[in-house]
C-alpha cells in the first residue's frame, strides 16, 4: 500500500532521505521515530506528494511517485488523513465547522456531512463541543479535532506527525489511544515521533531512521539500540 524504493531526497546539498526502502500494508500501525533532523517528516510529505524525491520511487496506494499528474495529486490528498503537531485548524470558528470543511471542500452532500461530522467528533470524544469554537478549547482538545478532520473522509492512511510534541503525558496517552482506534477501525497508521517510549511499548511496529538513514528493522514494539 506505501512503498519506498531506494529513496533518497536532498534539499541542495543536504541530504535529507538515503537510500530508504520500506513498506506498510493495507490496515497497520506503524511508529517512524528519530531524532529531529532525521527526516521522518520528509518522508511523511513524500507519501502525502507534497515532496518528492530526488531518485527513487515513493507510492501511496495507486499513485507513483515518478508517474502522479500533479492534478492527481488532490485526488490522493483527498484519500489520506494528516495530522500535525502544531494541529493547524481555524481558531475562529467552531469544532464542527473545523471538521466539516474536510467534506466540504469536496462537494459533499449537506446531509452526508452533518452525519459524518458527528460520528467522527463521537469517536474522539468531542460531540458536546460542536459549535464551540476552536480556541476555546484546551491543546488536548484541538488535536482531537485535527484526529477528527482527518479521520472524516474515511482515508485509507492516516499520517501523525509529532501528534503529541506539544501536550502533556496524560493527553499525549489519549491520543494514541485515539489513533490505536482508528487503526482498529481498518485505517493505516504511520506516527512520526521523537517518543522512542510511546513506540516501544505500543507492540506495533518501530522503522528508526537516523541522519536520513533507515536503521535495520527491531521486532515489533522494540527499539534498536545504537553505538556501544
Amino acid at each position: 500500500m506505501i512503498s519506498f524504493r531506494n529513496v533518497f531526497k536532498s534539499f541542495g546539498d543536504t541530504v535529507a532521505v538515503s537510500d530508504v526502502s520500506f513498506r506498510i500494508e493495507r490496515g497497520e500501525f506503524v511508529y517512524l521515530i528519530g531524532p529531529s533532523g532525521a527526516g521522518k517528516t520528509t518522508i511523511l510529505k513524500m507519501i502525502h506528494h507534497e515532496e518528492f524525491p530526488t531518485s527513487g520511487v515513493v507510492e501511496a496506494g495507486d499513485f507513483r511517485s515518478d508517474t502522479v499528474r500533479t492534478s492527481a495529486i488532490p485526488k490522493l490528498r483527498r484519500r489520506l488523513g494528516f495530522v500535525h503537531q502544531d494541529f493547524r485548524l481555524i481558531g475562529d470558528r467552531s469544532v464542527y465547522e473545523n471538521v466539516a470543511i474536510a467534506l466540504r471542500i469536496v462537494g459533499t452532500a449537506r446531509r452526508v456531512v452533518q452525519r459524518r461530522v458527528k460520528e467522527v467528533l463521537a469517536e474522539v470524544g468531542l460531540l458536546g463541543r460542536t459549535r464551540d469554537k476552536v480556541s476555546t478549547l484546551s491543546g488536548g482538545e484541538m488535536q482531537r479535532v485535527a484526529i477528527a478532520r482527518a479521520l472524516v473522509n474515511r482515508p485509507f492512511l492516516l499520517l501523525a506527525d509529532e501528534p503529541t510534541g506539544n501536550l502533556d503525558p496524560g493527553n499525549a496517552a489519549g491520543i494514541y489511544e485515539l489513533l490505536d482506534r482508528a487503526h482498529l477501525g481498518g485505517t493505516a497508521v504511520l506516527v512520526a515521533t521523537h517518543d522512542q517510549n510511546a513506540a516501544r511499548l505500543s507492540g506495533h511496529r518501530v522503522l528508526r531512521l537516523e541522519k536520513g538513514r533507515l536503521l535495520p528493522e527491531a521486532l515489533p514494539g522494540s527499539v534498536p539500540r545504537t553505538g556501544s
